[in-house]
């Protein structure tokens, strides 16, 4: 009697392991949808914040890039970088140094973020075409495939926020003289939508893309290649594959 009890309580106590490690399995297999959810959420929200920051950044010389390429070559008010600054400073004061970065953050915001995000989900797609092209499940993006995802990247976002560039160009050579004229980015918008239709908004888009893909492209090798080698140091998991230690190593 007593073994049979001992018996009964070891198969419920195997069974109560056996269930608690298939839920542990099925926890690590499957991902819930909102943690992809909270995971896009959190990539996109870094890509804008970090685009702002920059932007704002630098806006005091955004400005004077601009003023000092359409001033007047006849009455030269910017001679440089430092007098064109102080100019500022004493004539608007320091407002006049971030004067139009609001309009040029409500377009590098959602540029930086989608641009983030789509090489994040450009190069776990390539990465993923490739591993199972070459059978190889430890392989990594070699340059050229991160040079297609950087491509991929700057294309998807120049795509997504073109409108809003073709309009602060227009903004930023607007004259008193100007046809139109236009009182910020949205009144831009409507205007170039309702008085020369919806094509108008990616008027010199190709340039604009090969450019952009190449620069991206580029840019995000470069990077790659010089700051992930040192850093990434791959580490075995749960079932002793090989996998990075960050998701910047998949870039």
């Amino acid at each position: 009697m007593a073994s049979e009890d001992v018996k009964t309580s070891e198969s419920a106590v195997s069974t109560i392991v056996n269930l608690a490690e298939e839920a542990k399995l099925a926890r690590e297999g499957v991902k819930a949808p909102s943690y992809a959810i909270l995971s896009i959420c959190k990539s996109l929200v870094a890509g804008g914040v970090a685009g702002g920051l920059s932007r704002t950044a630098v806006a005091p010389l955004e400005r004077l890039k601009i003023l000092l390429q359409v001033q007047n070559p006849h009455s030269i008010k910017y001679n440089g970088t430092v007098q064109g600054l102080k100019y500022i400073w004493r004539t608007e004061g320091f407002r006049g140094l971030f004067k139009g970065n609001g309009t040029n953050c409500a377009r590098i915001v959602p540029n930086s973020a989608v641009k983030f995000f789509s090489y994040e989900q450009a190069s776990k797609g390539i990465l993923y075409l490739y591993q199972q092209q070459t059978g190889n499940e430890d392989a990594q993006l070699t340059p050229l495939l991160r040079l297609g995802a950087g491509a991929c990247a700057g294309i998807i976002a120049m795509s997504a926020t073109y409108p809003m560039d073709m309009v602060r160009g227009r903004l930023t050579v607007q004259t008193d003289s100007s046809p139109y004229q236009y009182r910020g980015m949205f009144h831009a918008l409507s205007t170039v939508l309702r008085q020369e239709g919806p094509r108008a908004l990616h008027k010199g888009w190709l340039p604009s893309v090969i450019g952009v893909a190449c620069l991206w492209g580029c840019c995000w090798n470069c990077w790659a290649n010089c700051c992930l080698p040192s850093r990434c140091h791959p580490q075995k998991n749960a079932n002793g594959r090989m996998e990075r230690c960050c998701i910047s190593c998949h870039w």
